[in-house]
C-alpha cells in the first residue's frame, strides 16, 4: 500500500513525540525547550538523547540515532514503515488514506492471511457464549476466571465438530489456501479431506504487538482429549519464539514499570492480569529462548520468572537462570511453594500474598549459584565441579564489568578465591589451545618457576596423597624449599597431624587459617601433569644438595676441607637413594 505524503505529513504532526517516547517507559526531563533522556537506543549513564517537542524530532548525541515518530517505532518497535504509520494514525484516530490507485493491500496473502485469523477468532469468540461454548463456561467458572478475563484477552472456543471452523470461514470468503497458511486446518492423510486444526477447545487468541491476531492456543475441556494444550504450527504470521502472551495485553503496564513477570500458563497470565500485576507475560509452549529475551530489552529492564516448587519447575528455573545471566537485565527467580502454580497460589493467598512473594524474589545469578552448590558435595572437588558448570555461561557475559561482578558473586557464595576464579575462567575460553601449552602453563604462585615448580608439584600431590605425609615429613624440611611462599606453607602444612591428612579436607581450614586456606585451594585447584610425585621430591632434595655442596666448596679454605665436602656429598647421595627407594616401594604396594 502507498500512503500519501499529506496522511503521512498529517500523522505525523498529530503525534506529540514526548508522550510516544515517555510510553515505552523512557524518562525524560525537559531541558530548556526540549527534553533529554538516557538513549533506548544505546547503552549510557549520561543522557544524551534529546526531544524537541516543536519540530517533532529526537536525536541521540551519542549514537546519532535520529528522526520522527515514525522512524522511533521503526527503530525501538521494530515495526516496519507502513506498520509505524498505521500505528500513529490510530493513536491519533486518523482514518487511513492512500494516494490514488494505490492498492490496500501490498502483500495480498499476508494481509488476507491476517484476515483469516482476526475472522477466526471472532467466530470462536461468539462460539463461547452460545450453546456450543456450555462446557467451556463451566470450565472457566470452575477455574474461577472472571468474565473481564474473556473479555480482555478475547477467550473463545471451537465446536467439536471436524469442519465446523471451515464452513464458517469460507462461507466468508476465506480461501482455504489462507486456511492452511495460518494453520487453521490441516489435510487428512488418509482421505485427503480437509479438517479444523482445533476442535472441542477452549481459544486463546496470540495478539502481537499490535493487538492482531497471529494464532492460537487452545486447550482441551474434555480430560480425555489429548494433548491438553494445543498450539498453532509455525506459520508466516506466528513463530512462538518471537510472541510473548499477555504482552499486547499489559503493554501499557510493562512500558510503565518497565518490568516483567515470565509464568508458564495462559491462565496463569489472566490470574495476574485479574489482581493487578498486568505485566505478566507467558511463552506460547515453548521455554524462553535468547530470541524472546531480545522482545524482553526492548520494554524491560528487569524480569521475574515464576516457577512451580516441584523438582521439574526447580530444574526449569535454573535452566532459565543459565540463558538470563549473560544478558544485561535483572533478573530473579521466584519458586512457588510445592504443590501451587501462579493461579492457584492466588486463588488461596490472594493480592497481599503475592505482593509479599515478589518481595522475598532471588536473584537469579544467586538462585543458580545455590542450585549448583546443591548438586554436588560440600567438599573442594565438589565447589570445583559446580564451577566447571557455570564457567560456560559466565564466559557468554560480554560486558567486562558485569562478567568481573558475576564473578565476585559466584566467588562470594561458592568461597573460592578470585584467582582461581579468573584463572579458571580464563582456561575455559582458551580451552582450544594445544595440550602442550597447557602442560608448560606455570602457576601464578611462582615468581622463579624453574625452582618453584617441583616444589608446587609435590605439595599438590601430597594433598591428594594423604597418606605419604608422615614419610614426608620425616624426609623434608621446610628449609629444603626455595621458593618463600612455598615454604612458608608447608611449614604451615607441618603443624598440622597427621591424621588431618587421611581424609584431607581443606575447608576445615576456612574458619582457623583463611589464609592457609586460600593457598590450598590454589594449589588443589591449578592442573598438573600425571607424573610420579616421587621424582618431584627427588628433584627438590637433589637441586640442594647442588646448592649445599656449592656452598661447602665455597666455604672450603684447604684440599682437606674440600674433600671432606665431596664425602659429605656422597653420603647425602647414598641417603637419597634410600629415600627414592622407600618411595618408590609405597607407590607400587
Amino acid at each position: 500500500m502507498q500512503f500519501s505524503k499529506s496522511f503521512i505529513r498529517k500523522v505525523a504532526d498529530a503525534t506529540n513525540l514526548v508522550d510516544l517516547i515517555s510510553e515505552h517507559g523512557i524518562m525524560l526531563k525537559r531541558a530548556g525547550t526540549n527534553y533529554k533522556g538516557l538513549c533506548p537506543f544505546h547503552a549510557e549513564k549520561t543522557p544524551s538523547f534529546s526531544v524537541n517537542p516543536v519540530r517533532g524530532f529526537f536525536h541521540c548525541f551519542g549514537c546519532n540515532a535520529s528522526g520522527d515518530g515514525i522512524k522511533f517505532l521503526i527503530q525501538y518497535d521494530r515495526l516496519s514503515f507502513t506498520e509505524a504509520i498505521e500505528e500513529l494514525a490510530k493513536r491519533a484516530n486518523i482514518p487511513l488514506e492512500f494516494e490514488s490507485g494505490s492498492s490496500r493491500r501490498k502483500n495480498p496473502e499476508e494481509d488476507s492471511g491476517l484476515r483469516c485469523l482476526r475472522e477466526a477468532a471472532t467466530f470462536y469468540r461468539k462460539k463461547l457464549t452460545s450453546p456450543a461454548g456450555e462446557s467451556a463456561l463451566r470450565y472457566l467458572h470452575q477455574r474461577s476466571v472472571p468474565e473481564s478475563m474473556w473479555e480482555l484477552f478475547q477467550l473463545g472456543v471451537s465446536a467439536d465438530g471436524w469442519q465446523d471452523a471451515l464452513n464458517h470461514l469460507q462461507q466468508n470468503k476465506i480461501s482455504v489456501k489462507d486456511l492452511l497458511q495460518t494453520g487453521l486446518i490441516k489435510i487428512s492423510e488418509k482421505s485427503g479431506r480437509h479438517y479444523d486444526t482445533f476442535r472441542g477447545r477452549l481459544m486463546f487468541p496470540i495478539r502481537d504487538i499490535r493487538g492482531r491476531c497471529i494464532g492460537f492456543g487452545a486447550r482441551s475441556i474434555k480430560p480425555e482429549d489429548k494433548p491438553k494444550y494445543l498450539n498453532s504450527p509455525e506459520t508466516l504470521y506466528y513463530q512462538k519464539s518471537h510472541v510473548l502472551y499477555g504482552l499486547y495485553e499489559g503493554l501499557s503496564s510493562i512500558r510503565k514499570l518497565r518490568r516483567l513477570i515470565f509464568v508458564e500458563g495462559y491462565l496463569d497470565v489472566m490470574r495476574l492480569h485479574e489482581n493487578g500485576f498486568t505485566d505478566a507475560v507467558a511463552t506460547c509452549g515453548t521455554a524462553l529462548t535468547p530470541d524472546h529475551l531480545k522482545i524482553v530489552r526492548r520494554y524491560a529492564d528487569t524480569v521475574i520468572l515464576l516457577f512451580d516448587g516441584d523438582t521439574a519447575g526447580k530444574n526449569a528455573a535454573l535452566r532459565h537462570a543459565h540463558l538470563l545471566l549473560p544478558h544485561a537485565l535483572e533478573s530473579y527467580i521466584i519458586t512457588l511453594p510445592e504443590g501451587d502454580d501462579p493461579d492457584t497460589f492466588l486463588l488461596k493467598q490472594g493480592k497481599a500474598g503475592f505482593e509479599e512473594l515478589l518481595e522475598r524474589k532471588t536473584p537469579a545469578i544467586d538462585y543458580l549459584v545455590q542450585q549448583t552448590i546443591n548438586k554436588y558435595p560440600n567438599s573442594i572437588q565438589g565447589r570445583m565441579q559446580g564451577l566447571e558448570e557455570l564457567l560456560p555461561t559466565l564466559n557468554e557475559i560480554s560486558d567486562p564489568k558485569r562478567r568481573q561482578l558475576s564473578l565476585m558473586a559466584i566467588g562470594e557464595r561458592m568461597k573460592i578465591p578470585a584467582e582461581i576464579l579468573s584463572r579458571e575462567l580464563k582456561r575455559k575460553a582458551n580451552k582450544n589451545l594445544s595440550n602442550n601449552n597447557n602442560d608448560v602453563k606455570l602457576s601464578r604462585l611462582s615468581n622463579n618457576p624453574v625452582v618453584s615448580q617441583d616444589e608446587q608439584w609435590l605439595l599438590q600431590s601430597l594433598l591428594r596423597k594423604g597418606e605419604m605425609w608422615p614419610l614426608v615429613r620425616e624426609h623434608l624440611i621446610p628449609e629444603e624449599f626455595r621458593t618463600p611462599h612455598f615454604q612458608q606453607l608447608y611449614a604451615k602444612l607441618l603443624q598440622l597431624p597427621d591424621a588431618a591428612f587421611q581424609a584431607f579436607d581443606p575447608l576445615e581450614l576456612e574458619q582457623t587459617d583463611p589464609e592457609l586456606f586460600q593457598s590450598v585451594m590454589l594449589l588443589l585447584t591449578e592442573e598438573i601433569p600425571s607424573h610420579d610425585f616421587s621424582l618431584s621430591l627427588m628433584r627438590i632434595k637433589e637441586r640442594n644438595l647442588d646448592i649445599n655442596f656449592q656452598e661447602w666448596l665455597l666455604s672450603s679454605n684447604s684440599d682437606e676441607e674440600r674433600a671432606r665436602a665431596g664425602l659429605k656429598r656422597r653420603k647425602e647421595e647414598m641417603k637419597l637413594k634410600e629415600i627414592k627407594k622407600i618411595f618408590n616401594n609405597i607407590l607400587t604396594l
